[in-house]
């Protein structure tokens, strides 16, 4: 436990992920709230649901890139404020209109979403070495499935007590407050914004005031010569496309695909155990099943930060894959309840291995668009694999469904090592004529 001791110490972290903590949790309630509202208080049919839920999906599959992209160029402050204004009065505005506009509000919030996941990434990224990043990314996936265990709990039993209408308006505001929260903590996503706490001697304060005078006035002379010649570089343009170039190789998109198949793993379990567990006449065993599931993940992502040794992320995602097979062939209460909790050793680890493999790929200056990227990843892998896997299940059963997906982690897995290990083959033997014939 030293190497999380270690990252709690360092100067911002523990404050970044109780925040991070903090702020996610409306957003955990989002897709189960807008189902509920849409069914229970419009009346309206599941797929009708499934449809606002999609929009709301794609919005934020959209936005995720592009809301990286202003962190890394504009900061994180006017990233955010966008998302404060319009996300927020778009949930509050859905509690009071019919169907219809709410779907389109739906994919007004999703656009204009604040991106919580890429931010509270990248600044890890920022405060923790690279070395440390692996435990960090692991805290931030434990604190993440605590979220997910108590935030769609808490707004059920809301929805239920007050009401759908009422509780998408707390939401909504919920949602402002993190905002807000987020933009006046304005945690680092650059380097150049972490400040050491050192404190000088007098002489050597003044000595160092001296040199910054020095420094501002030679600034400001380069400054006023570029204006004159009209060559002020505003963002340099080889940084972003080194960053796109990163993602674009056969190794980034790999890592991207990966993520996705890691998501529409977890979406297929989370509603194959809904199916299961009607079927055997236990539905009231859905809420403690996924707890113990969401447990195994928390026990995963706490072992997989300590470690020291390299593991790929394809083969994280391949043993998500593995272990999620098993569940499809068990039938009974207790059976299924260990099946889960083996299976969510590998969930978090896969989501700390993809998104600490993006955030090595591309230089700092784009990593939050990286990290906006593997969150589209997510989100498009939830959104494919809650109807592919549904499809799967109305037509053969709930193991079917779970089984099919785990299956298809580790095909997909098992290409992609086999796909890279090839690459790096041929790139050696490139590299080998090269030098032979120089």
């Amino acid at each position: 436990m030293t190497a999380y001791r270690d990252v709690l110490r360092t100067p911002g972290v523990a404050s970044l992920l109780v925040l991070g903590f903090l702020a996610r949790i409306p957003f955990s309630t989002l897709s189960l709230l807008l189902t509920l509202h849409a069914v229970k208080t419009l009346d309206r049919s599941y797929l009708e649901a499934g449809l606002v839920v999609t929009a709301a999906t794609l919005g934020t599959a959209i936005s995720s890139p592009l809301r990286g992209r202003l962190i890394d160029t504009r900061g994180l402050r006017r990233a955010v404020a966008p998302s404060i204004v319009v996300q927020s009065s778009a949930l509050i505005a859905a509690a009071f209109v019919p169907f219809v506009p709410m779907v389109l509000l739906a994919l007004l919030s999703g656009l204009f979403a604040l991106p919580i996941f890429s931010i509270v990434r990248t600044s890890l990224s920022v405060l923790v070495p690279a070395s440390s990043r692996r435990t960090a990314f692991s805290l931030d996936s434990v604190a993440t499935e605590f979220v997910f265990m108590t935030g769609p709990a808490a707004v059920t039993v809301m929805a239920l007590w007050i009401g759908t209408g009422p509780t998408l308006v707390i939401v909504g505001l919920a949602v402002g407050v993190a905002g807000i929260g987020l933009a006046l903590a304005n945690p680092p996503t650059r380097s150049d914004q972490v400040m050491l706490p050192t404190r000088l001697p007098g002489p050597l304060q003044s000595m160092e005031g001296g040199a910054l005078a020095a420094s501002e006035g030679l600034a400001d002379k380069r400054f006023s010569e570029t204006l004159t010649t009209g060559s002020i570089p505003v963002v340099d343009p080889e940084t972003r496309a080194s960053a796109r170039r990163g993602l674009l190789t056969l190794g980034g998109l790999a890592i991207l695909v990966a993520t996705a198949t890691s998501s529409l793993i977890l979406t297929a379990t989370d509603v194959s155990l809904v199916a299961m567990l009607r079927d055997l006449d236990a539905a009231g065993m859905i809420g403690p099943i996924i707890s113990i599931w969401c447990l195994g993940s928390a026990i995963g992502g706490i072992s997989y930060g300590m470690l020291r040794s390299d593991i790929g992320s394809l083969w994280v995602v391949g043993l998500l894959g593995v272990l999620t097979i098993p569940i499809a062939l068990v039938h009974t209460v207790p059976t299924i309840a260990l099946a889960c909790f083996l299976a969510g050793l590998a969930c978090a680890p896969s989501i700390t291995a993809t998104g600490e493999a993006i955030s090595h790929r591309v230089p700092e200056e784009a990593r939050g668009e990286a990290m906006g990227w593997h969150g589209s990843a997510m989100t498009i892998g939830g959104a494919v694999g809650g109807p592919a896997i549904g499809a799967v299940i109305d037509a053969a059963g709930p193991n079917w469904g779970i089984g099919t997906a785990g299956l298809l982690g580790v095909l997909i897995a098992g290409g992609g090592i086999v796909a890279m290990r090839a690459h790096r083959v041929r790139v050696r033997h490139r590299l080998r004529e090269r030098f032979a014939s120089a």
